[in-house]
Formats: C-alpha cells, structure tokens, sequence
C-alpha cells in the first residue's frame, strides 16, 4: 500500500511555468555571477510591485531577498534580538519559529489561543502578554497550522496595543498570503497603526507559488532594519543566485496566470477534507480561511488500543499507529504546541487525498476504548 503523506508543508504542484523559463534563459545568459546581496533591483521592484493593489507603497530599499523565509527571520532574530528579550509567539504556531529561537539568545513566549475561540488572539490577550522585556511579537497569517486569517479590524486592534511598546517590533509573516478562500488577506503593512519603524513582513515563493526548492523569501521593513540585516547576510550568506531571482521575477509578474489553477485545485481539496472529518464522528476543527491545513482535534482517539494491541496515550502514538498500520503520515500537534490535535494537509493530488481521508476514518473507527 502507498505511503499517503498529509504531513509535508509543502504542495504537490509543479512551480510555474513562467519561473522555470525565466531561470532556464537567465543561465543561456550566463548569469551565474554573484549578485547584489540584497537582491537584484528588477526583483526588489517587483516585489514592491505585488503591494502597490492594496495600497502600500514601498521603495526597493525597503526588500531585502533571502535564502528562503526561513533565512528572513534569522536575519531579523540575530539583528533585533539581546539577551533578555523575549519573542510572544500565539499558538498552535510553526514548530520552525521555536527552533530558530533556539539559536538566540532570547526567550520564546507562548500565547495560546484556542481553537473554541476561533483561535483569535484579542487586544487583552496580548496587553497581558507584552512586558519591557518583549522584543518581537511574531504573527503568522494565514495561519501555520491552523488556517486563520487576521481581518483588518483585527489587525488595526492589535496594533493599538503594539504601539504602545516603544522597542517592540511585530513581524508577520505572510507566506500564505495568496492561499485562501474567500475572505480577503489583509496585510498588515495596509493597516492603521503599522508604523514604519516597527512593522515588518516575511514573505516568500514556498507555498504561494509552489517554489519550496527554489530558497527565495523576502523581508520588507524600514530601510536601516533592512540595511543591518543586508550586512548580516552578506558576512554570512550572501545574495541569493541571480538566476533564481530572475525566475521569482517572473512568477510575480505572471501571477495572475499562474496561481489560480493551483487556488481552484486547493479550494476544492479543502472540501474533499473537510467532508471527509465531518464523516469522522467525535472530531472538532477550526475551518480554515488560508494555507492548506487542516488541525482537527483527534484527543477522542487517545487512550484507546490499536488493532495490534497498542495503547496509544499521546498524539504521536497515534500518528504513528496510522502510519504503520495504513501508511498515512500525519504531523503531531505537540510541534506545533497543541497536544491531540494533527496537522494535515490538502495539498497533495485529489484522488489521492479521497484515499487519505478514507484511510483516516478507518483507522480511527477500529480503535477500541481501554478496558479499566
């Protein structure tokens, strides 16, 4: 039986034809010098170009071109970060964000939001959160794993609250910013209150536009937090090859043409899945407004014994019970901070997808309630 994996967070879709092309005649050009560490100007204008419908305006001073996101909040953790500080991160959040921390010197804080609540991170959630010591509140939207999407009113609520930290800085980080369904991403350098000085977003080409092998992520933010973080990057790893650049360039001005095939197709696998939990009895989720995520409760399904005799306590007993029985990956919830919870994603190939869930509600019906 095929290995069935809904744990990767990365999708199934090829990367854009236009990006493919534009890398293949940048290297007949020979472009395959060092480039500008902070990225080349036709990329860093066209990236500021992607903002200018939702009315921010930003100069090509303001992006630096990364390695990947991933490289992006490094940059931004070792150039704002001291010993002390703390980072304010809500959760369920990316298990990524805790493992770049680790190589800092500051102090990750949780802030946990429920899923009862729709997950929403309010004003006095947060107030009771921040103290002198925070340096970086980190938000990801859409969401990583839970799918939920900060509207503008919400966004405009929070930062009330920033502004009245004079040395804090809030990053967002919007990978997902072109994943959603229905409701319109807002973000949040649109927003009243996100000053200058203080508000940065991470963003790149992984998810939005299926190019994860390409390493290319972006940070925009005020030019002398740029500049340090430029200077960073060129001591260490310096500018992202031209030719991948060049093939970024093109995706983002082929956008229009490119990512709405592979919106229709997740549109519709974020029904195939949630059909299939909503056959699944005793099972709550949250549905979500971006990326490709599911993060349904499974805390039911603990505690019982598998068909091979296995008591199965935690969540990762339970994600590798259907993993050895059935062949289906899921990622634990415990990465991501909320424990009985999994993450699963519809990014894969529909029909394939049809199976997953079908595995799912088979493996989880043949569990049976431990005898006391």
């Amino acid at each position: 039986m095929e290995v069935i994996s809904l744990a990767a967070g990365s999708s199934y879709f090829n990367s854009p034809a236009s990006a493919k092309a534009a890398a293949i005649a940048a290297l007949q050009h020979d472009k395959t010098f060092y480039g500008p560490t902070e990225g080349t100007l036709p990329l860093r204008r066209a990236v500021t170009q992607k903002y200018e419908p939702a009315g921010i305006e930003l100069r090509p001073e303001q992006v630096l071109v990364t390695p990947g996101a991933k490289q992006a909040l490094y940059n931004l953790f070792t150039v704002l970060l001291r010993p002390g500080n703390e980072v304010v991160v809500p959760t369920p959040a990316w298990f990524g964000f805790h493992e770049l921390l680790r190589y800092t010197t500051a102090k990750a804080v949780p802030l946990v939001t429920h899923s009862a609540e729709s997950y929403k991170l309010t004003p006095d959630m947060l107030r009771s959160t921040l103290s002198e010591k925070t340096r970086i509140l980190l938000l990801t939207n859409p969401g990583n794993p839970t799918g939920r999407m900060y509207t503008r009113q919400e966004l405009e609520a929070l930062l009330d609250v920033v502004n009245q930290f004079p040395n804090l800085y809030l990053i967002s980080d919007e990978i997902y910013d072109h994943v959603t369904y229905g409701k319109p991403f807002t973000s949040i350098l649109s927003c009243q209150g996100a000053k200058a000085a203080r508000t940065v977003v991470v963003n790149g080409f992984s998810k939005s536009f299926a190019m994860s092998g390409w390493r290319l992520g972006f940070i925009l933010g005020p030019e002398e937090l740029i500049k340090k973080c430029t200077a960073f990057q060129n001591a260490t790893l310096s500018g992202v090859s031209v030719f991948v650049q060049d093939a970024a360039q093109a995706a983002l001005e082929a956008q229009d043409e490119e990512l709405p095939m592979m919106q229709q197709i997740l549109a519709s696998n974020r029904e195939i899945m949630r059909n299939g939990l909503d056959a699944i009895p005793q099972v709550d989720y949250y549905l979500p407004d971006g990326a490709y995520y599911f993060f349904p409760d499974l805390s039911y399904y603990l505690n019982r014994t598998s068909i091979t005799g296995e008591l199965l306590e935690t969540t990762p007993d339970l994600c590798r019970y259907l993993r050895g029985c059935y062949n289906l990956k899921l990622a634990p919830g415990d990465n991501f901070g909320a424990s009985g919870h999994v993450r699963m994603s519809f990014a894969i190939e529909p029909h394939r997808l049809q199976e997953a869930m079908q595995r799912l509600r088979q493996g989880l019906a043949l569990l049976t309630e431990r005898a006391d």
